[in-house]
């Protein structure tokens, strides 16, 4: 069976991703050290689950907007602008923890913030990645970008978790910052492919909005796409969000836990990364099978992290989730970017964030108060359960 890597003999793809390994690990580092800070603050899940909703929430109202001018900018300037404002960030972070002055409600700000900047970013980096390759290339992008992401996920929460166990959270949050440098070093380097221009003569940035948002309103494979990202995420994704409550809060392991957790389900998602290569390309007739099979699985393995009390059969069931949720991400996101043209590529795209963002966000705001009021084991219950009738309509729409 053919293995799906063609974004890789690409030099400036390669460069493009071997740079952003680097960035990513720091990524997961400071996703990490804020889920840490929240607990630390807190003790309490619903606090952790609000703290990670802000940094999804403005993905929800701002991602869109960004889509936008990512459609209208030159991709690598936005890039540039954008990544070197989520490093300033991550540096603010480091000094309050290092000087002593972060409190719970500076810490809401600044995730606030990190999530109005990633989600400029999220539009930038889907966008840039397919033009860095040919047109025929895109799925291997995507499956590419997914291998990148969950090698990061796999060991940046591993050295996070030691980094705050050894160190404290400070040294944590410097080491994010330094990781960002390679990526901003070879952003000018990178010569991305030339695109349609995304704006008509004339055309506002609210009728560019509107443009987007009409292409894919009106597209039922679009629509369907996107319904299915946002309810699989909202279980798959937002169990993970919460996952200090079952470190700490239930096992009593503290950061180090977390971090064994946090990177059982990156390898987890790896594996489900390296599953994807072996995928035939998505068609644009239905949705693809696997997605709503792994979803399916991965609410099960949801459950058994919900109920257990054994800490290994939690891990794996960790990494469980972690394969499923890169199996329904991948699956979905690579049908929607074949069928998305380059110029509506940003705006279509950051929707398709937002429901996967805003599916994590409320997952994880939805779980987090569940469990403060009836226990986790019973909270996923009640969500997994209403989620579920409504994925199973979806499922007759399949490949």
């Amino acid at each position: 069976m053919k293995l799906n890597i063609e974004a890789y003999r690409h030099r400036d793809f390669l460069r493009y991703t071997l740079a952003g390994l680097v960035m990513l690990h720091g990524t997961w580092i400071l996703r990490l050290s804020i889920a840490w800070l929240a607990w630390d603050f807190s003790g309490q899940a619903s606090v952790v689950g609000w703290i990670a909703f802000l940094t999804y929430a403005p993905t929800m109202i701002s991602g869109p907007f960004f889509g936008a001018l990512v459609d209208r900018a030159r991709i690598l300037r936005a890039a540039f602008i954008v990544q070197s404002l989520l490093a300033g960030l991550s540096l603010v972070l480091f000094g309050l923890v290092t000087a002593g002055w972060l409190t719970l409600p500076l810490l809401a700000v600044l995730a606030l913030a990190i999530g109005i900047g990633t989600s400029a970013y999220h539009p930038v980096r889907l966008s840039l990645g397919p033009l860095l390759a040919p047109p025929e290339a895109v799925s291997s992008v995507v499956t590419a970008s997914s291998i990148n992401f969950n090698i990061a996920r796999s060991i940046g929460p591993a050295i996070g978790g030691w980094l705050i166990a050894a160190y404290g959270s400070g040294p944590a949050l410097l080491v994010c910052f330094l990781c960002t440098l390679p990526f901003l070093g070879v952003l000018p380097f990178l010569e991305p492919r030339p695109r349609a221009n995304g704006r008509r003569p004339g055309e506002s940035l609210r009728e560019s909005l509107a443009e987007g948002l009409r292409v894919a309103w009106h597209d039922n494979f679009l629509r369907l796409i996107l319904l299915a990202t946002a309810l699989a995420t909202l279980t798959g994704r937002g169990l993970l969000e919460i996952l200090p409550l079952v470190a700490d809060g239930i096992f009593a392991r503290g950061a180090a836990g977390l971090g064994v957790l946090t990177s059982a389900a990156g390898i987890g998602a790896l594996g489900g990364a390296a599953l994807v290569t072996l995928m035939r390309p998505p068609d644009e007739r239905r949705l693809p099978r696997p997605a709503l099979a792994a979803a399916g699985c991965g609410m099960a393995a949801g459950l058994v992290v919900a109920f257990s009390t054994l800490w290994p059969l939690t891990v794996a069931a960790v990494a469980a989730m972690g394969t499923c949720s890169t199996l329904v991400g991948v699956s979905l996101q690579s049908a929607m970017q074949a069928h998305v043209d380059d110029e509506y590529r940003g705006r279509v795209m950051s929707l398709w964030i937002l429901c996967a963002i805003g599916g994590a966000g409320f997952g994880a705001l939805a779980l987090g108060a569940l469990a403060d009021i009836a226990g986790l084991g019973a909270g996923a219950l009640m969500l997994y359960g209403a989620v579920s009738l409504l994925l199973v309509p979806l499922s007759r729409r399949v490949r």
